[in-house]
């Protein structure tokens, strides 16, 4: 049995160090796809600069990920959540304990300082999603479904409050997810930390204490 073993892990090895260079490559070319994208637009980026700027073969790219809108595609959602991993926000640990929070102004800090991170991944891609989404009606279809499972996402924290009975006097569900909606925004974030240079600590207890005062009772 231990000699079983010892060709099982001797087996097992080369795969993990497949997987780890095969991650590595993906996030180069990842990470060098938003330079360009963000620099020079998504329309004028090539897939051979993709490549020569990740310093990958092209072919690398097309393999692992078919096409250029494919890039922006995952690119988006890796910005999401913020690492490699496949599973969406709302499964994230972070995103849970916030939802399982039972006092609703830690609450809502709490899904603040998500956003806050989220907007500081995603306010750079915004513009070059826009650009992209007027050009290619299949990333314009990416971008309405990202920004619907964002709302979702945040439909989820306003039915929590409204279970809690803490939503202010006359404020429906609908009403407090599209005040999260429009507050919590990566372009909010990018407006105030992006382009006003507000530390980032400052917008995230910034934007707590304004969900907090437009959704909770006093």
């Amino acid at each position: 049995m231990e000699q079983h073993s010892s060709h099982m892990r001797d087996d097992v090895k080369p795969v993990g160090r497949r997987q780890r260079k095969a991650l590595e490559t993906r996030r180069r070319v990842l990470d060098a796809a938003e330079q360009l994208f963000v620099s020079d637009g998504y329309s004028a980026t090539t897939i051979a600069a993709i490549a020569e700027t990740a310093d990958v073969a092209v072919q690398t790219v097309y393999s692992v990920f078919g096409n250029k809108r494919a890039v922006l595609t995952e690119l988006l959602a890796a910005r999401t959540v913020g690492d490699d991993g496949a599973a969406p926000l709302r499964d994230r640990q972070d995103w849970q304990a916030m939802e399982a929070e039972s006092e609703p102004r830690r609450q809502l800090a709490l899904l603040a300082s998500i956003a806050t991170r989220i907007g500081g991944r995603m306010a750079p891609l915004y513009d070059v999603m826009a650009e992209a989404a007027g050009s290619d009606p299949e990333l314009a279809a990416v971008f309405r479904q990202q920004q619907e499972a964002r709302y979702k996402d945040q439909r989820r924290v306003a039915r929590s409050l409204a279970h809690k009975d803490a939503l202010r006097d006359g404020m429906s569900e609908v009403r407090a997810t599209d005040v999260m909606w429009a507050l919590a925004n990566p372009r909010t974030h990018r407006a105030l930390v992006g382009e006003r240079r507000w530390p980032t600590d400052e917008y995230e207890g910034w934007l707590g204490q304004l969900l907090a005062g437009a959704l909770l009772k006093d």
